[in-house]
């Protein structure tokens, strides 16, 4: 029963950060900036932050995440991306998965499936200022697992199935001068349900506005504002600092909870490698890594 004390607790936590709820900062790039990416997030990962983004990517690329919530390694989110741009009029699209495992030894309690395909284009677009469009279509999927059993440790348990839905999500980012940057995210708009009857329950909805700032070439910061619904309004701040071709430098802040995030990132032509810590006022703090190979411009 103790060893089952510590996964518990932790399950408790994940339910305002798993892969349903996005109340978490995403790979690790964004999350070293503090999540606040809804306006300036234009990268393969852009489907975590704000769709939108993804019309900003025209060359080919693919790229891999991992995380270990808590740094206590029977929690563990694994994700990956590959995108590509189509041409002018059709913009890019992207197909990405996130899956969030929890086990208990070598018995796994739950898991939380995201598969998706993301379509971003531009609305209009010339020397001076920007406006895109994007949109996700998410498949959602939960296994439960199995019951404690007569073990108490899983193994003997009997299955407790699996629920779906399908999701919606949309955005739209605007820029100016390639200076200042907006963004609103909509997460789960259709307001998918997950199984029928008693177990029923509804993905968890979450709106995001958020604003950028290019004081001078190389230094992005940023502001956003997010609510689920049914949650507290959370603040993210952040800024990415390119001191150079090949690093980079990250740091950010949030509330509700309150957690400090910083970070790097080390390019080398066609292969960039980010890192981010991201602390919690009550767990030990999660280590993020991201794998991304790009083909140059």
């Amino acid at each position: 029963m103790k060893k089952l004390i510590l996964p518990i607790i932790l399950l408790m936590n994940l339910a305002f950060g798993q892969v349903f709820t996005e109340l978490w900062t995403g790979a690790a790039a964004g999350a070293g900036a503090g999540g606040a990416q809804a306006a300036v997030n234009h990268s393969i990962w852009s489907h975590q932050y704000n769709p939108a983004g993804l019309a900003a990517v025209q060359n080919p690329g693919a790229g891999f995440a991992f995380e270990n919530a808590g740094s206590y390694g029977f929690a563990a989110n694994s994700m990956f991306t590959a995108a590509m741009g189509l041409d002018e009029k059709w913009g890019s699209v992207s197909i990405h998965g996130d899956v969030l495992a929890v086990k208990n030894g070598d018995v796994q309690l739950s898991s939380e499936n995201a598969f998706g395909l993301t379509h971003a284009f531009y609305l209009q677009t010339d020397l001076r200022s920007s406006l895109s469009f994007g949109y996700s279509l998410n498949y959602l999927y939960v296994n439960y697992g199995r019951s404690a059993g007569l073990s108490g440790d899983g193994s003997d348990g009997i299955d407790l199935g699996s629920v779906s839905g399908l999701g919606f999500d949309a955005g739209f980012q605007a820029s100016l001068r390639n200076r200042a940057f907006m963004g609103v995210y909509l997460k789960n708009l259709n307001a998918p349900r997950l199984g029928d009857g008693l177990t029923e329950s509804e993905a968890a909805r979450k709106i995001a506005a958020s604003v950028g700032y290019m004081p001078y070439y190389g230094l992005m910061t940023s502001f956003q504002i997010e609510k689920v619904l049914g949650g507290e309004i959370q603040y993210k701040g952040g800024l990415d600092y390119a001191l150079s071709e090949w690093f980079s430098l990250r740091a950010g802040i949030s509330s509700y909870p309150s957690q400090l995030t910083f970070g790097f990132g080390l390019k080398k032509s066609m292969f960039k490698i980010d890192y981010a810590f991201v602390s919690h006022p009550v767990l030990q703090g999660t280590h993020l890594f991201t794998l991304e190979i790009v083909k140059p411009s």
